[in-house]
């Protein structure tokens, strides 16, 4: 009976009691960016958001959780806008809370000036490479990215001069080292020494992703980082991303997670070509349910929310006490599409049997380096500790984004960065190869797994991305022949549909407005006018012509439709 009791709450929550195919959108929705950004003018333009952004409890940067009389350290990177971060401090001294704003490049003693020249000189590119994600692989995910390059070079120096070249021959070899120090494990190291000498700080952000893994690089000081901090541009302040109700952002993520206790099978589509299905029997489910919260960043596949100590529901930032145990779950299908963390590149298809990588087609540059690293020494040979089965090319992540409000920024693009769109409400990021949160003693970095990488010379997190912007994700429940929960419907989440949810929203305004979409993705043939098969063969045309009318204004797709004069 409580079983029963279970499902049909969770069939409730997202708004379906029937057989869920028959409540499925037919069409796509059109695209759709947010008009009503607006450069400042001066702080006095900021502040409205900064002080919702200092109350806002939700998602990866939850500012809201530091309390009156309460330090606060906030680590920025060198493009961190100087006006909006003034903002954020006077913000949070409103509400009581003392603030340290500290740039990487002070911690690391360089000037902002040669910082900003540093990074540039090693981040070169724009998300039209988008194949320069797997170079960050090959430098951040090896204990010595030496090794994996000389291997590239001598099989295939075509992709090792696409990926190296510009890089060590293009500028002076000091810059792009010092670059690649920004953000890592140098800045991570720099930070806890300034936390040794800060004893007064209680919290600390720090860097745009990757929550779990740096708390683990700021131990002893990891329960003091409560989340990254993406607020340092006027782009993902000035926003309604920052002011979205924390409590509906928490009830939905809830809503969203409810089911999984009871499924038996899920089900995964998206119109780029993406279709998969997985299942898990009752433990594997209850497991996954204990481990998939985190804030703004969903664990919507069962690796991802083990073997680690899973966040607290009810404590967030905090870990929970006990251990969920990595199990492996036998994929199979195809996971496709034209967008990664780096930018875009054409459409990958990556075929995945029983959970392990199978086979990658297409994807240009991304792929032919994909294909390269698939028959790298070792790599699907050997048994990772904590696993019964060997091999690093598992389907590891599914991060699935809560909030409708965010959006592509359009400026990151231009400076070869895409991680802004995987925070929208719907989008989910696949991600490839082996990772591990935490040991089975304590919430903090395994040891093993750490030598286990350096020793053999393998990658030790992690990285491969592909974003599907429209997908479908439904769910089977457990016991019955044909009863299908959809949770994400062509890229919207059904619970933001949910009475309960919007009731709670009408506390802020009309439901309708607080709860939109203001940002859907841009899919020549799928939801915009064009031939999808032009857009696959080139995806950077499609998107910088759209970035192109965003900067000009006369982008067709804005939303709330901007009224002619």
């Amino acid at each position: 009976m409580k079983r029963w009791a279970g499902i049909l709450t969770a069939m409730l929550c997202i708004g379906l009691t029937d057989l869920a195919t028959a409540a499925e959108k037919t069409k796509y929705p059109p695209p759709r960016f947010p008009s009503y950004l607006k450069p400042p003018k001066s702080i006095e333009d900021i502040m409205p958001f900064a002080r919702a952004a200092v109350r806002q409890t939700g998602g990866r940067t939850p500012l809201g959780l530091v309390e009156k009389g309460m330090t606060v350290a906030i680590f920025t990177e060198p493009t961190a806008d100087d006006m909006v971060m003034q903002a954020i401090k006077r913000a949070y001294e409103e509400r009581g809370v003392k603030v340290q704003i500290v740039p990487e490049h002070v911690l690391l003693g360089v000037s902002k000036e040669e910082a900003l020249k540093a990074v540039k000189a090693s981040h070169w590119y724009t998300s039209e490479q988008g194949y320069m994600e797997a170079h960050r692989w090959v430098t951040q995910r090896f204990s010595d990215p030496e090794v994996p390059k000389k291997w590239l070079k001598e099989r295939r120096p075509d992709l090792y001069k696409a990926m190296f070249q510009k890089e060590e021959e293009g500028v002076a070899p000091e810059l792009v080292e010092l670059g690649r120090r920004f953000g890592g494990r140098n800045v991570a190291e720099a930070i806890v020494k300034y936390l040794d000498q800060h004893k007064e700080v209680n919290v600390v952000f720090w860097r745009r992703g990757g929550r779990t893994v740096t708390r683990k690089s700021l131990e002893p000081h990891g329960s003091k980082f409560y989340g990254n901090f993406i607020f340092d541009n006027r782009w993902e302040l000035m926003n309604k991303a920052a002011t979205f109700p924390g409590d509906v952002w928490r009830l939905v993520e809830e809503r969203v997670l409810e089911p999984l206790a009871w499924v038996d099978q899920v089900h995964v589509t998206d119109p780029e070509g993406t279709n998969f299905t997985f299942e898990v029997n009752e433990k594997q489910a209850e497991a996954w349910a204990k481990g998939a919260y985190q804030q703004g960043h969903l664990f919507m596949f069962p690796h991802q929310a083990t073997g680690r100590f899973p966040y607290s529901s009810v404590d967030y930032p905090a870990f929970t006490k006990k251990y969920n145990p990595r199990f492996l779950i036998k994929v199979n299908g195809v996971f496709a599409g034209t967008n990664n963390h780096t930018g875009s590149f054409p459409k990958i298809e990556v075929r995945v049997k029983d959970g392990y990588v199978a086979e990658v087609k297409g994807g240009g540059l991304y792929g032919e380096v994909w294909r390269e690293f698939l028959k790298y020494p070792k790599i699907n040979d050997l048994t990772y500790p904590f696993h019964d089965q060997p091999g690093y090319w598992w389907i590891y992540e599914a991060g699935t984004g809560t909030n409708p409000k965010f959006f592509k920024r359009p400026d990151e693009n231009m400076s070869g960065t895409n991680s802004s769109e995987r925070n929208n409400a719907g989008v989910i990021h696949w991600g490839f190869g082996l990772r591990l949160d935490h040991g089975p003693d304590k919430p903090v970095g395994s040891k093993e797994w750490m030598e286990f990488a350096k020793q053999n010379g393998l990658p030790d997190d992690h990285w491969w991305h592909i974003h599907n912007l429209l997908p479908t994700y439904r769910v089977r429940v457990r016991g019955t022949k044909n009863t299908w929960l959809t949770l994400i419907d062509k890229g919207e989440i059904n619970a933001l549909s949910n009475p309960e949810i919007r009731a709670l929203a009408s506390r802020y305004g009309d439901p309708r407005e607080v709860l939109s979409d203001d940002w859907v993705a841009h899919l020549p043939g799928i939801n915009a006018p064009g031939k999808y098969e032009d857009y696959a063969k080139d995806p950077w045309k499609t998107i910088a012509g759209v970035i192109k009318k965003i900067d000009s204004g006369s982008y067709e797709y804005f939303y709330p439709v901007v009224k002619k004069k």
